[in-house]
């Protein structure tokens, strides 16, 4: 046999097994590089969550928090629910929030009347969110800000907040009662709402004083909020020369987001792509 050529044989099964080697490593990681000294701005950073608790003007407030598992610094997210309290879902949305490289945390509204550990998606939560005043919805959220803001890994000067369902409601509210958040994400968020001592002013009512930059996401399809409220929030926030973008999805209901009866995968995919995007830009620039 050929000396050179038993050699060349010899080299390339070597290739071929180091090929497959490295495929497989890949294929176990979920196609990330793991090789060290290769690619590493490719990986995802690990994601670390807690239950936590903070002080507030009502007691003790409950909430989840997310973070990357590096050193930071990182931006901040508040993280409103639905009127459902904490559930699985809104823990997925912070862990989703901190694998983009956001720490992120979810205050638990309903810690003043049934305790910071109460679970989400029980009749109980939804009961106490329904008697939760605005004051005291934006006092807890005040406190979760300071408590994100007192993490290490946290860049106290970029903070946003986002929210859904009557968590939209609030984070449109709380993006004009909190003059230092720099972004804020509404997911189908009332903006017009029947004036009452716990609800005594509409989103709509507040625009002017709004700092943050809003990005909404709405469906045509929503039987609870009308598509003349969002436009006419649109032509309030245009009046007020205020940074915003807003989307009207077509077939689109209430709460399409979340995996459910009103799932819509498109809108879904399309509004969270919009929120990471707009979240880069004004919370990581």
């Amino acid at each position: 046999m050929d000396i050179n050529h038993q050699s060349w044989d010899k080299k390339e099964s070597l290739s071929r097994r180091m090929f497959l080697k490295v495929v497989g490593w890949l294929t176990l990681t979920g196609g990330t590089w793991k090789i060290p000294g290769i690619a590493h701005s490719q990986e995802k950073p690990d994601v670390q969550s807690e239950n936590v608790r903070f002080e507030g003007q009502g007691g003790t407030v409950g909430g989840y928090l997310s973070k990357p598992a590096g050193k930071g610094p990182y931006p901040g997210v508040i993280v409103i629910h639905e009127n459902r309290a904490i559930t699985d879902y809104i823990r997925n949305v912070n862990r989703n929030l901190a694998k983009e490289g956001y720490v992120s945390l979810a205050v638990n509204l309903v810690s003043r009347s049934l305790g910071p550990d109460y679970p989400g998606d029980t009749d109980e939560a939804r009961e106490a969110l329904g008697k939760l005043s605005d004051a005291d919805a934006m006092a807890d959220l005040d406190v979760g800000v300071e408590y994100l803001k007192k993490q290490p890994v946290v860049f106290t000067n970029s903070i946003g907040c986002m929210g859904f369902c009557m968590g939209g409601r609030f984070s449109l509210l709380f993006a004009a009662h909190r003059k230092d958040l720099k972004a804020a994400v509404v997911f189908y968020g009332r903006t017009i709402n029947k004036i009452t001592p716990l609800q005594p002013k509409s989103p709509i009512d507040v625009v002017p004083e709004m700092k943050a930059m809003l990005l909404g996401n709405y469906g045509a399809a929503d039987a609870a909020i009308p598509v003349d409220d969002v436009k006419k929030l649109e032509e309030e926030l245009k009046k007020n020369n205020k940074v915003f973008d807003m989307k009207i999805y077509p077939e689109a209901k209430h709460a399409f987001h979340r995996e459910g009866p009103n799932y819509h995968p498109e809108a879904a995919k399309d509004s969270w792509k919009r929120t990471l995007d707009w979240f880069a830009k004004y919370l990581k620039k």
